[in-house]
């Protein structure tokens, strides 16, 4: 099997590349920047995993269902109408849409979930994400779908609050959301349930990159053997749905 990697300059690229050249899964392992041009390539790809940026959106989906091939998205950072856009293209073609590609991670997606499902509007619930200094988006994706699994456990969306100045006392309808920049810390995540009484938190920390790019290998695996439609890592993984 053929695989191009999207986004061949970034370290998830480049770390993705190694990786697969080391896995005699794939015959071919090649890799592309948005800069170049896409139609000068000779390998025809069976699946491409894209780890660039928001704006190379439709150069990779055009990319891909011009060819036909398969599609693992790990590059976060979209707004309503691209993530559209990636909904629409997996119509047409197998594609995996994941905010973050470790099974640790997506455990703790379910973890918050079922506990947010239990504590309902007893507890006031914040989340607190930390990473590298040179990560471009806040809050990071994850994070984003750890309050969205958060809300769905809740039964209902809540207002979200970015870090907190001055006179503002917490509303129990809020969800405190922060986001840590420094150093080289590769992804840590926090979620708290504070109670009057007591509070239940939960952490996930990834201790190197690598974890995303074996994740994005699976998930490129699981494009091969899949129909059209929209996957995110549960189904790369087996979990059961929530």
């Amino acid at each position: 099997m053929n695989l191009l990697v999207w986004g061949k300059t970034g370290k998830m690229g480049k770390m993705i590349m190694t990786m697969a050249k080391e896995d005699p899964f794939w015959h071919q392992v090649q890799g592309i920047s948005s800069h170049d041009d896409s139609d000068s390539y000779l390998l025809k790809p069976d699946v491409v995993i894209d780890f660039s940026h928001p704006t190379a959106l439709d150069q990779v989906l055009e990319y891909a269902v011009k060819r036909k091939c398969s599609l693992v998205i790990g590059t976060t950072g979209y707004n309503e109408k691209e993530l559209k856009k990636i909904e629409e293209a997996s119509k047409s073609l197998p594609l995996v849409y994941a905010t973050n590609m470790s099974l640790g991670m997506n455990l703790m997606f379910s973890m918050v979930e079922k506990a947010a499902s239990v504590l309902k509007n007893s507890v006031d619930i914040e989340v607190v994400e930390a990473h590298h200094n040179r990560k471009k988006d806040a809050p990071s994706g994850s994070a984003r779908t750890i309050v969205e699994s958060i809300e769905k456990g809740l039964g209902e969306k809540r207002s979200h609050v970015h870090g907190r100045e001055g006179q503002c006392p917490r509303n129990t309808s809020e969800i405190g959301i922060h986001s840590i920049r420094g150093g080289n810390i590769v992804g840590r995540h926090e979620v708290s349930f504070i109670h009057e009484l007591e509070s239940i938190t939960l952490v996930h920390e990834a201790h190197n990159p690598s974890v995303f790019a074996k994740g994005a290998l699976e998930a490129a695996k699981f494009t091969l053997e899949a129909k059209p439609g929209l996957y995110d890592m549960k189904d790369v993984l087996g979990m059961e749905p929530s």
